[in-house]
């Protein structure tokens, strides 16, 4: 299968320039000739772009279908212009075993929507101690994490660390030392990022920070990256583009921060410290939602909240963001996509960056409703989505 994308403006890693993008059997190729083409895809005045990629997202399945499962998650990503997410392993049972894990990967491919990657939890079960079911994890597992929770036991994040470099896994982490979190939150993060980026410093050992969302943190962060710890970072949309809200006004963890605190991440992000932007897509009932339960659906308006928040003020490029959005995560994926460019895959989001549209709850695909954007305008939409050179999502609106 040959396909011709024509009468785009195409991502090349560098910069954006109006070119046709030639792809065969899923992959981009050199130019071939037009008559050979099987089938010749008009994107007169869409940007076409890397799909992104996002190595934080919560699908809920098994355990809590409830509010999201694989099919419905990945319907989601799609309209969010993602053929790629990275799972957390906070399920019911949690992803600790073979047997979950490997249930989750079969039954994703069978879907054939997305990519999913499926992260194991680093203690077993998350019970903060026990690493020994890790000596009988598949070797397809790329990441470890207890998102959710951090490792509080100081010994027992030494030793994961270990073990995580013995076996070739890279841990990814959510920082919070519980018994302070209660009083401090700010703290909870900085406490623990300080201690897990000293780790991996002087272990060399490969660490991915997840939801930085604190000033000291992303300082901390930068300390070490300049030190050359083997450590990179994520921020998310809702911490790029709120501040200075209350936990009972937006219920969230990591919480959202001051605005001083949203600014140095947005200056950390234009200086190269931050490596990613992921949208901890984390679904909930409504009934949930009332009883506290934090955070909230982001996957769908990640990229036109950034592009706001980021482009359109004029902070950054549109070539940097979509680096951060879909190059850099797939690069940390071990993916083969994230760059238009001869060898990769034909995975591609086609994006109308003058389209406004007011994000609507019925249009929200999410089995879950829980957004903070509901009702608003936004830039920015979505049009087509392609993995390997194949449509998987259409805006018909």
């Amino acid at each position: 299968m040959k396909q011709i994308f024509k009468n785009c403006y195409a991502f090349d890693d560098i910069n954006i320039s109006r070119k046709p993008i030639y792809v065969s059997d899923g992959l981009i190729v050199e130019a071939f000739k037009e008559d050979e083409a099987n089938e010749i895809i008009d994107c007169k005045n869409l940007v076409l772009v890397p799909s992104f990629v996002d190595m934080h997202v919560h699908f809920r399945d098994p355990g809590f279908t409830y509010k999201e499962d694989l099919e419905t998650g990945s319907h989601s990503a799609l309209a969010g212009g993602y053929t790629s997410v990275l799972l957390m392993g906070n399920t019911k049972p949690t992803v600790s075993s073979p047997e979950i894990y490997n249930d989750i990967i079969k039954r994703a491919k069978d879907l054939d929507l997305i990519d999913i990657e499926q992260v194991y939890t680093i203690t077993e079960n998350f019970d903060g101690k026990t690493l020994d079911h890790l000596d009988s994890m598949p070797e397809s597992v790329k990441y470890i994490s207890d998102d959710g929770h951090g490792v509080n036991d100081d010994m027992v994040m030494y030793k994961a660390m270990e073990k995580a470099k013995e076996l070739g896994v890279i841990m990814t982490l959510h920082e919070e030392v519980d018994e302070v979190s209660d009083l401090d939150y700010e703290i909870a993060e900085d406490a623990m990022t300080l201690r897990d980026c000293y780790y991996a410093y002087k272990l060399n050992c490969p660490a991915h920070f997840s939801h930085v969302s604190t000033k000291g943190s992303i300082t901390a962060i930068k300390y070490f990256k300049d030190l050359g710890a083997p450590i990179t970072c994520e921020v998310t949309p809702h911490h790029l583009l709120l501040a200075d809200k209350g936990r009972e006004e937006v219920k969230v963890n990591p919480p959202i921060r001051k605005e001083n605190d949203r600014k140095t991440l947005i200056g950390m992000i234009k200086n190269g410290t931050v490596d990613a932007i992921s949208t901890d897509h984390a679904p909930h009932s409504k009934e949930d939602k009332e009883k506290g339960a934090p955070g909230f659906i982001g996957i769908e308006t990640a990229f036109s909240t950034c592009y706001e928040v980021l482009v359109k003020s004029g902070e950054i490029s549109l070539n940097d963001l979509i680096k951060i959005m879909a190059t850099n995560p797939a690069r940390l994926l071990g993916l083969n996509k994230g760059k238009i460019k001869s060898g990769y895959e034909a995975d591609f989001t086609l994006i109308d960056l003058d389209e406004s549209y007011i994000y609507k709850e019925e249009d929200i695909k999410s089995k879950s409703k829980n957004s903070l954007l509901i009702d608003q305008e936004l830039f920015g939409k979505v049009k087509r989505v392609y993995r390997k050179g194949v449509l998987k999502y259409a805006d018909n609106r």
